[in-house]
């Protein structure tokens, strides 16, 4: 079998993960259950009962289906497996809007092969809505499904200049330090207007071409693996701030006009935080 093919194959197994996610994430979502702290002192970091359900049958699902995968995901340890594939699995990605009744929160579920992401879904089950990318030598596209159940190719937009671009971030007074925090004030003074508490959806409303950019930090490996396909797969770049990379998670910037990125660089490299 073909490494496409492969990934094809693999590329099908996500329509039942989301179907296996929603059927544990919806009704906790209505009636919210198991709600822990897991950050020490003063910080706070929710976890759900939902969260770890989800991952736990996420990972079952993975584990029949391709036992010899990786996994890895927010809540369990990594499991090790005999192959070039990996899944990344974030059950919900913003679970403070989901512990706050805002319906932006998501799963998350990213492929990568040689530890380069392929596959890539949001899945917004408040919203009924999916976003998918695949960027492999086999295939390189992006595609959202809306709740009327049609499919539209994504296509970012052209945007020449920082002034002409529509600006996210999750939460920018709670994800960046002092001097990350000044960079990205000056860049969203020079913006358009910028819009926040998107979480995930705001890399889906990029691939559109609905929004520019999105600037964010402090992002784990589970965060961001599955928006590196979608974003790019429509057309757009997802890097850290040096430009290399954001498999790892870190300071991310992505743009749906690539020319956009030498002077966002040049802005973000003056955050003078360690």
């Amino acid at each position: 079998m073909t490494l496409s093919s492969e990934i094809g194959k693999r590329l099908e197994h996500f329509y039942s993960l989301s179907r296996i996610a929603r059927d544990i994430t919806l009704p906790l979502f209505a009636d919210p259950k198991g709600i822990e702290n897991k950050a020490e002192g003063s910080a706070y970091d929710p976890v759900t009962k939902a969260d770890i359900d989800a991952e736990d049958a996420l990972r079952a699902s993975i584990r029949r289906a391709f036992p010899e995968d990786s996994i890895e995901g927010e809540e369990r340890p990594d499991f090790v497996g005999t192959n070039a594939f990996s899944w990344t699995l974030d059950p919900i990605d913003g679970t403070r809007g989901f512990v706050a009744g805002v319906p932006v929160w998501s799963t998350l579920v990213a492929l990568s092969h040689e530890k380069k992401a392929v596959l890539g879904m949001i899945d917004l089950p408040a919203l009924n809505r999916r976003y998918f990318g695949r960027i492999d030598t086999g295939d390189c596209r992006a595609w959202v499904e809306r709740p009327e159940h049609t499919t539209d190719r994504l296509t970012t937009r052209a945007c020449a200049e920082i002034r002409d671009g529509i600006l996210g971030c999750t939460a920018p007074f709670g994800m960046f330090r002092p001097g990350e925090l000044a960079a990205f004030k000056i860049i969203g003074a020079g913006t358009k207007f910028m819009r926040l508490g998107l979480d995930a959806l705001g890399y889906g409303l990029l691939a559109e071409g609905r929004m520019d950019i999105i600037i964010e930090a402090g992002m784990k490996p589970c965060d961001v693996r599955a928006l590196i396909p979608i974003v790019e797969g429509a057309g757009g770049r997802l890097t850290n701030w040096e430009g290399e990379s954001a498999a790892n998670g870190g300071r991310v910037v992505a743009v749906g006009d690539a020319g956009l990125l030498p002077e966002l660089y040049t802005y973000l490299g003056r955050a003078l935080d360690d």
